[in-house]
């Protein structure tokens, strides 16, 4: 994980920004929300289902461990990666979050891990009030297997 915004201040070429009441189906509209918007940008195929991974991961995470009541998506494209994001408006996590490597076989807990093996880099950050910004870059072409 790395502490800084994927974005490093440069403007997307495209962006999409979906607010979802937060219910068990906003992973199931995450996916979908995604895939429409980068198969429109005409993003690869491979570089689609790894953001879609991606933010399945990240949007479960907000349903599960927060108390928003909305949670808002973010799909953007630059010129040499693709950043997806899920901010909620919190409580923050007491613990910084990071990818568990102690999770096993147990269900749950592997999230971040998968994150963290898909994305060229992802991390967390505050957002005002008490919320936070969960974001993950994912580089086209860029296989990590």
């Amino acid at each position: 994980m790395t502490p800084v915004p994927a974005s490093h201040g440069t403007d997307p070429e495209s962006r999409r920004v979906y607010v979802l009441d937060r219910t068990p189906t906003v992973p199931t509209i995450a996916r979908r929300r995604v895939r429409a918007a980068l198969t429109e940008w005409q993003v690869s195929p491979e570089d689609i289902d790894t953001a879609v991974q991606v933010i399945s991961e990240i949007a479960t995470n907000a349903v599960e461990h927060t108390r928003s009541r909305r949670i808002r998506l973010e799909v953007e494209r630059y010129p040499d990666w693709i950043q997806v994001a899920v901010r909620d408006s919190g409580p923050r996590p007491e613990a910084t979050l990071a990818a568990r490597t102690d999770a096993g076989m147990e269900e749950g807990g592997r999230g971040l891990l998968l994150v963290h093996a898909l994305a060229a880099r992802w991390g967390a950050e505050p957002v005002p009030g008490n919320g936070l910004r969960v974001w993950a870059t994912i580089r086209p072409g860029d296989r990590h297997e």
